[in-house]
């Protein structure tokens, strides 16, 4: 569950009428929950999981891995992204095809580095999460009797709560029940009338149109940093067409104080502050400071001052010296606080952005579903392949 702090701001009106209900058709996909468990079964002793896949294939299970999977699970998870050689060697440098699954997830099953990356990986236990289009990863699949997965008829950066992340989430043993439950709840609190999804992407524009052109959103949680790549593709990719748009800017925080800071504070005034938060830390240390230490100076005060300190209230205290300082600069400054990051959670925060970005997407008056831009690069970088073959 998220709670909001608008610090007054409140969007000028609710365009409502910009915004179709059709926009969440993608929300009534059920994912083939007998399958999910069906296929997971298999691979249950496995020590690697080798995920090929890109961008929103890719970025929902790396947020619910990095910020939550890897605490719990004693697997290791390697994304392979790219087609790097070095990254390559050194992911089949560490695992053997005895203990390893490697997963190649395409909605398309087109996409030209995942299919050279199956062939890297030949050698290996594979399998694969593509549509049943008869495309070329298909064909591979079917060819080589690789186990596969039917992709849902969902765009990848909104596939986060069906087969596509949740068949990994199964294998590395999270629950992928309390993250569906999670989804449905987000759902059902952000897809009607003026909810706080929808306020946020409004307050937005408004202010977009004022020369805000970009969003700067430190986060307060190494967990909750996991989702910044989902965060950057559902908003850029969603919202940033026929020349209109904003850009955003997630950040791991406190860390990024030191270096983005100054920019933020003083940089040209055409930001917004998105502060994001957790609420409730799953663990808990506390600071101790040797007697002979305590009387030592610091800033205004002495060391001291950190005795006994709870860890979970520096990362608080932390938010709150940046967040209070924007708005004592008068910076449009909105804060967020998740509960806390557990499987429901995750859920909830993922279904929370989907929303978000189409809201923001129709706030911009573009249409969130596509991405025509992104297709140039792809059909030049085949050209060259083509011509190096030659």
């Amino acid at each position: 569950m998220i709670q909001f702090d608008f610090n007054g701001l409140s969007p000028q009106k609710d365009e409502i009428e910009v915004f179709s209900q059709a926009d969440f058709d993608f929300t009534k996909v059920q994912p083939n929950a007998s399958r999910i468990l069906e296929v997971a079964g298999k691979y249950g002793n496995i020590k690697n999981l080798i995920i090929l896949a890109r961008g929103g294939s890719i970025s929902t299970f790396r947020a619910f891995w990095e910020g939550y999977g890897r605490y719990i699970s004693d697997k290791n998870v390697y994304f392979v992204d790219t087609v790097d050689p070095d990254f390559i060697f050194y992911v089949k440098d560490r695992c053997t095809p005895k203990d390893s699954l490697v997963l190649a997830i395409s909605k398309s099953g087109t996409t030209v580095d995942v299919l050279e990356n199956v062939f890297a990986f030949a050698d290996f236990t594979q399998m694969v999460i593509t549509s049943d289009s008869g495309n070329p990863l298909n064909k591979i699949a079917k060819e080589k009797n690789y186990d596969l997965i039917i992709h849902p008829e969902v765009g990848g950066r909104f596939s986060g709560l069906t087969e596509v992340s949740l068949f990994p989430a199964v294998l590395c043993g999270l629950d992928i029940n309390e993250i569906r439950k999670g989804g449905l709840k987000a759902y059902s609190d952000f897809e009607k009338g003026l909810n706080d999804a929808k306020k946020l992407a409004l307050v937005i524009k408004d202010l977009s149109d004022k020369k805000y052109d970009q969003i700067f959103m430190p986060i307060y949680s190494k967990k909750l940093a996991a989702f910044m790549e989902l965060i950057t593709q559902l908003v850029e990719e969603t919202v940033a067409k026929e020349g209109r748009g904003i850009t955003i800017l997630p950040m791991e925080a406190p860390e990024c104080h030191h270096y983005f800071n100054q920019r933020f504070f003083g940089g040209p005034k055409n930001m917004i502050g998105l502060f994001t938060g957790v609420t409730n830390f799953d663990e808990e240390e506390k600071i101790s400071i040797p007697e002979s230490l305590k009387k030592e100076k610091l800033r205004n005060g002495t060391v001291g001052v950190l005795d006994s300190m709870k860890l979970s209230d520096s990362m608080k205290a932390e938010l709150k010296g940046a967040y209070e300082d924007a708005k004592n600069s008068k910076i449009p400054t909105i804060k967020i606080e998740i509960d806390k990051v557990d499987e429901f959670n995750l859920g909830y925060f993922t279904v929370f952005l989907q929303v978000f970005a189409i809201y923001l997407a129709r706030a911009f008056e573009v249409n969130p579903f596509d991405q025509p831009e992104v297709e140039g690069a792809k059909k030049i970088s085949f050209e060259a392949r083509k011509g190096y073959k030659k």
